[in-house]
């Protein structure tokens, strides 16, 4: 049952005046709303008694109002859109991934750099930096995997008014960094397996499709650009599908979610959004644990266990250019052995741009 009035709690040069001018309310209109609810000990007169901490307000009145928290400033309507930004963000990330019984822990850091309007999408560089790995990981193979992500960096990409990933931007810079990178690997690692490796990872990424495929499973990225920048409802919330790379070689899991954004600036000067769902893919357990992309096993009868799991992650948007300053994801599945995805992403830093990209405006309408 929803409670018949909002509490404020006041503050300490809080008097019945001030607080009924706030609140565009006579002092009477005030007291007498309280009062309906109040117990003998807080009933107002004609001043707050002394000892009162918390005023009976209506429903109507949003307590945050009479903090004086100001609004945030939507992009006309409940719409949230992405702001250029002159700064250098550098976030630290720490992930964690339950696997098989096993966890595995990732700690980096990432510079993202805001660089122009592309037509209808914007242009964003993405640099990975200080990247610590997991014992449990090492090994000849592993240290290869690791040498051979360097190609990607700087890695430019196009994201959305809705701030999606859209594309890999500027793919012939990568193309250009694979000779030389592979040589060095091959001069540092040796043996066949490593060599056919490097052709595989080779094909990828000479192939855009294939590449965008691989390096859009990636979880910062899938975090990072998380479209929360949209047209919210009157009740600031919507509700949508939404897909994650929770296991890596097969199709994103889809989860149905509630993504709610709160109208107010925090004290910290912060935007403020949630989202909370659960597990609504149309493959069952059974698919999961075969590693297919499209259900099959729903169709028998004995098989068609359904999987259950939640989707949670918080952001705090800075309050002017609403650039992601802290966000928190977990994603699960719950198959034998549970499958989650951690990760925290804060920022430490952030400068102004001290140099300005390698083409002009013009270069890059051009090529577009």
């Amino acid at each position: 049952m929803k409670s018949k009035y909002n509490i404020y709690k006041l503050k300490e040069n809080d008097t019945l005046i001030n607080v009924a001018k706030r609140l565009e309310k006579t002092p009477q209109e005030v007291a007498h709303f309280h009062n309906v609810f109040a117990n003998q000990e807080s009933l107002i007169g004609v001043t707050f008694p002394k000892d009162l901490q918390e005023l009976y307000i209506p429903r109507s009145i949003n307590e945050k109002e009479l903090e004086h928290l100001p609004k945030v400033k939507f992009n006309g309507g409940t719409k949230l859109g992405i702001k250029s930004f002159k700064n250098v963000l550098l976030y630290q990330v720490k992930n964690q991934v339950f696997s098989q019984k096993k966890i595995y822990k990732y700690n980096y850091q990432i510079e993202v750099k805001y660089i122009k309007k592309v037509k209808e999408n914007y242009w964003f560089e993405v640099n990975k930096l200080n990247k610590v790995k997991d014992n449990k990981l090492d090994g000849n193979l592993y240290n290869v995997i690791e040498k051979t992500e360097e190609v990607f960096y700087p890695l430019q990409l196009l994201i959305s008014e809705e701030g999606n990933l859209i594309e890999i931007y500027k793919h012939e810079e990568i193309v250009e960094r694979w000779p030389k990178l592979k040589t060095s690997i091959l001069e540092e690692f040796e043996g066949i397996v490593i060599e056919n490796y490097l052709l595989y990872y080779e094909k990828n990424i000479f192939d855009k499709e294939k590449l965008q495929t691989l390096l859009f499973k990636d979880v910062f990225l899938n975090t990072y650009f998380s479209q929360v920048y949209i047209d919210y409802s009157s009740q600031y919330n919507v509700k949508r599908p939404l897909y994650f790379p929770l296991i890596s070689r097969i199709k994103d899991v889809e989860y149905e979610v509630e993504q709610k954004i709160d109208p107010y600036v925090s004290k910290e000067k912060q935007i403020h959004i949630e989202i909370n769902g659960h597990v609504n893919d149309k493959r069952v357990k059974l698919d999961f644990e075969s590693n297919l992309d499209m259900p099959f096993f729903s169709r028998f009868e004995n098989s068609n266990e359904k999987v259950e799991g939640k989707f949670k992650a918080k952001f705090n948007l800075n309050s002017n250019k609403f650039f992601i300053e802290k966000a928190e994801l977990i994603s699960e599945l719950e198959l034998d052995s549970i499958q989650k995805n951690e990760i925290s992403i804060e920022l430490i830093s952030n400068s102004l741009v001290t140099k300005t990209p390698k083409e002009s405006l013009n270069t890059i309408v051009n090529k577009t």
